[in-house]
Protein backbone atom coordinates (compact mmCIF):
# COMPACT_ATOMS: atom_id res chain seq x y z
CA UNK A 1 0.00 0.00 0.00
CA UNK A 2 1.60 3.18 -1.03
CA UNK A 3 1.04 6.61 1.79
CA UNK A 4 0.26 9.30 -0.11
CA UNK A 5 2.47 12.13 0.07
CA UNK A 6 3.61 15.15 1.79
CA UNK A 7 2.95 17.98 -0.11
CA UNK A 8 3.16 22.18 -0.23
CA UNK A 9 -0.19 22.87 1.47
CA UNK A 10 1.29 20.56 3.72
CA UNK A 11 4.26 22.34 4.82
CA UNK A 12 2.00 25.35 5.08
CA UNK A 13 0.42 23.86 8.32
CA UNK A 14 3.78 23.42 10.51
CA UNK A 15 2.58 26.74 12.12
CA UNK A 16 -0.44 24.72 13.74
CA UNK A 17 1.54 21.47 14.94
CA UNK A 18 2.44 21.26 18.14
CA UNK A 19 5.32 19.76 19.72
CA UNK A 20 5.93 18.23 23.32
CA UNK A 21 2.62 17.07 24.16
CA UNK A 22 3.90 14.64 26.58
CA UNK A 23 5.51 17.34 28.29
CA UNK A 24 3.78 20.17 30.43
CA UNK A 25 4.67 23.74 29.10
CA UNK A 26 3.79 27.69 29.53
CA UNK A 27 2.72 27.77 26.04
CA UNK A 28 3.13 25.42 22.90
CA UNK A 29 6.07 25.19 20.59
CA UNK A 30 4.78 24.32 16.78
CA UNK A 31 6.88 22.39 14.35
CA UNK A 32 7.74 26.07 11.81
CA UNK A 33 9.13 27.41 15.24
CA UNK A 34 11.41 23.90 15.95
CA UNK A 35 12.21 24.24 12.16
CA UNK A 36 12.89 27.89 12.13
CA UNK A 37 14.99 27.46 15.44
CA UNK A 38 17.19 24.42 13.96
CA UNK A 39 17.92 26.35 11.12
CA UNK A 40 19.41 29.62 12.61
CA UNK A 41 21.14 27.00 15.25
CA UNK A 42 22.26 24.76 12.19
CA UNK A 43 23.63 27.88 10.31
CA UNK A 44 25.43 29.52 13.25
CA UNK A 45 27.05 26.00 14.38
CA UNK A 46 28.10 25.19 10.43
CA UNK A 47 29.76 28.45 10.28
CA UNK A 48 31.85 28.26 13.85
CA UNK A 49 32.84 24.30 13.55
CA UNK A 50 33.65 24.00 9.64
CA UNK A 51 34.77 27.76 8.97
CA UNK A 52 36.07 28.17 5.80
CA UNK A 53 36.36 24.53 4.94
CA UNK A 54 32.41 24.56 4.64
CA UNK A 55 31.04 26.61 1.30
CA UNK A 56 27.77 28.64 0.80
CA UNK A 57 26.40 25.61 -1.18
CA UNK A 58 27.26 23.48 2.07
CA UNK A 59 25.52 26.10 4.35
CA UNK A 60 22.31 26.28 1.93
CA UNK A 61 21.99 21.85 2.46
CA UNK A 62 22.29 22.28 5.92
CA UNK A 63 19.34 24.72 6.17
CA UNK A 64 17.30 23.16 3.82
CA UNK A 65 17.16 20.22 5.85
CA UNK A 66 16.60 21.70 9.13
CA UNK A 67 13.53 23.27 8.18
CA UNK A 68 12.47 20.52 7.05
CA UNK A 69 13.52 17.58 9.51
CA UNK A 70 10.53 17.07 11.30
CA UNK A 71 8.10 17.14 8.75
CA UNK A 72 6.49 13.79 8.78
CA UNK A 73 5.30 14.85 12.15
CA UNK A 74 2.76 17.03 10.51
CA UNK A 75 0.76 13.46 9.95
CA UNK A 76 2.18 11.25 12.67
CA UNK A 77 2.55 14.07 15.46
CA UNK A 78 5.67 14.66 17.87
CA UNK A 79 6.16 11.09 19.18
CA UNK A 80 8.21 10.66 21.81
CA UNK A 81 11.54 9.68 21.45
CA UNK A 82 11.17 7.30 24.29
CA UNK A 83 8.40 5.45 22.18
CA UNK A 84 10.50 5.89 19.19
CA UNK A 85 13.21 4.16 20.74
CA UNK A 86 10.70 1.52 22.58
CA UNK A 87 9.15 0.50 18.84
CA UNK A 88 12.56 0.31 17.68
CA UNK A 89 13.58 -2.53 20.23
CA UNK A 90 10.28 -3.97 19.33
CA UNK A 91 10.85 -4.26 15.45
CA UNK A 92 13.98 -5.10 16.00
CA UNK A 93 15.37 -2.38 14.32
CA UNK A 94 12.80 -2.58 11.40
CA UNK A 95 10.78 0.04 13.11
CA UNK A 96 7.44 1.04 10.78
CA UNK A 97 7.59 4.36 11.77
CA UNK A 98 10.72 4.85 9.66
CA UNK A 99 9.30 3.40 7.01
CA UNK A 100 6.03 5.27 7.05
CA UNK A 101 8.34 8.73 7.08
CA UNK A 102 10.35 7.74 4.10
CA UNK A 103 7.08 6.79 2.20
CA UNK A 104 5.43 10.08 3.32
CA UNK A 105 8.67 12.05 2.63
CA UNK A 106 10.59 10.49 0.41
CA UNK A 107 12.39 13.83 -0.53
CA UNK A 108 13.66 14.14 2.93
CA UNK A 109 14.72 10.85 3.46
CA UNK A 110 16.85 11.32 -0.01
CA UNK A 111 17.96 14.88 1.22
CA UNK A 112 19.38 12.61 4.48
CA UNK A 113 20.83 10.04 2.36
CA UNK A 114 22.73 11.95 0.57
CA UNK A 115 24.30 13.90 3.19
CA UNK A 116 25.20 10.26 5.21
CA UNK A 117 26.89 9.45 1.84
CA UNK A 118 28.86 12.84 1.48
CA UNK A 119 28.25 15.20 4.68
CA UNK A 120 27.74 12.90 7.53
CA UNK A 121 29.32 15.92 9.49
CA UNK A 122 26.53 18.33 8.72
CA UNK A 123 24.04 15.95 9.92
CA UNK A 124 25.80 15.81 13.29
CA UNK A 125 25.68 19.28 13.70
CA UNK A 126 22.13 19.45 12.69
CA UNK A 127 21.41 16.84 15.68
CA UNK A 128 22.92 18.97 18.11
CA UNK A 129 20.70 22.10 16.86
CA UNK A 130 17.75 20.00 17.23
CA UNK A 131 19.05 19.10 21.08
CA UNK A 132 20.05 22.71 21.91
CA UNK A 133 16.74 23.98 20.69
CA UNK A 134 15.18 21.03 22.61
CA UNK A 135 16.90 22.52 25.70
CA UNK A 136 16.01 25.82 25.11
CA UNK A 137 12.94 25.74 24.92
CA UNK A 138 11.89 23.02 27.98
CA UNK A 139 14.17 25.19 30.04
CA UNK A 140 12.34 28.25 29.42
CA UNK A 141 8.96 26.94 29.04
CA UNK A 142 8.93 23.23 30.94
CA UNK A 143 6.53 22.98 33.85
CA UNK A 144 7.12 21.03 36.85
CA UNK A 145 9.43 17.64 37.82
CA UNK A 146 8.88 15.91 34.79
CA UNK A 147 10.09 18.72 32.70
CA UNK A 148 12.95 19.14 34.67
CA UNK A 149 13.63 15.49 34.42
CA UNK A 150 13.48 15.64 30.32
CA UNK A 151 16.15 18.47 30.46
CA UNK A 152 18.34 16.48 32.42
CA UNK A 153 17.79 13.72 29.93
CA UNK A 154 17.92 16.42 26.93
CA UNK A 155 21.47 17.53 28.36
CA UNK A 156 23.25 13.84 28.92
CA UNK A 157 21.94 13.42 24.82
CA UNK A 158 23.24 16.82 23.96
CA UNK A 159 26.95 15.78 25.57
CA UNK A 160 26.93 12.26 24.20
CA UNK A 161 26.14 13.54 20.53
CA UNK A 162 28.97 16.26 21.44
CA UNK A 163 31.21 13.64 22.25
CA UNK A 164 30.21 11.33 19.48
CA UNK A 165 30.89 14.37 16.53
CA UNK A 166 34.15 15.07 18.20
CA UNK A 167 35.29 11.47 17.72
CA UNK A 168 34.15 10.72 14.76
CA UNK A 169 35.23 14.12 13.02
CA UNK A 170 38.26 15.47 15.23
CA UNK A 171 39.55 17.67 12.31
CA UNK A 172 36.62 20.06 13.22
CA UNK A 173 36.42 22.34 16.57
CA UNK A 174 32.91 20.81 17.87
CA UNK A 175 33.42 23.13 21.47
CA UNK A 176 31.70 25.83 19.33
CA UNK A 177 28.51 23.67 20.19
CA UNK A 178 28.95 23.84 24.22
CA UNK A 179 29.40 27.63 23.53
CA UNK A 180 26.12 28.76 21.64
CA UNK A 181 24.33 25.90 23.93
CA UNK A 182 25.71 28.19 26.67
CA UNK A 183 24.91 31.13 25.64
CA UNK A 184 21.67 30.44 24.48
CA UNK A 185 20.47 28.80 27.79
CA UNK A 186 22.44 31.34 30.42
CA UNK A 187 22.03 34.84 28.21
CA UNK A 188 18.00 34.29 26.92
CA UNK A 189 17.51 38.06 27.99
CA UNK A 190 20.44 39.76 27.96
CA UNK A 191 20.19 41.35 24.84
CA UNK A 192 16.78 42.28 26.23
CA UNK A 193 17.63 43.48 28.97
CA UNK A 194 20.21 45.73 27.63
CA UNK A 195 17.89 47.82 25.12
CA UNK A 196 15.23 47.89 28.22
CA UNK A 197 17.80 49.57 30.43
CA UNK A 198 19.66 51.69 28.26
CA UNK A 199 19.11 55.36 28.43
Amino acid sequence: MELPKLTLADLARSGHVTRWHSVRTFREQTLAEHHYMVSRISHTLAKRIFGKSIDDTGLLKIMDYSLMHDTPELLTGDLPSPLKSHIDEVCEGKNPIDQIEKSIAPWLHKMKRDMQQNHPEYLAVIKLADLIDALVFISAEGMGEHAEGVVAILRNQFTNKLKEATKTFPQYDWTYAQQVCSELLEKREATKLAFEIRK
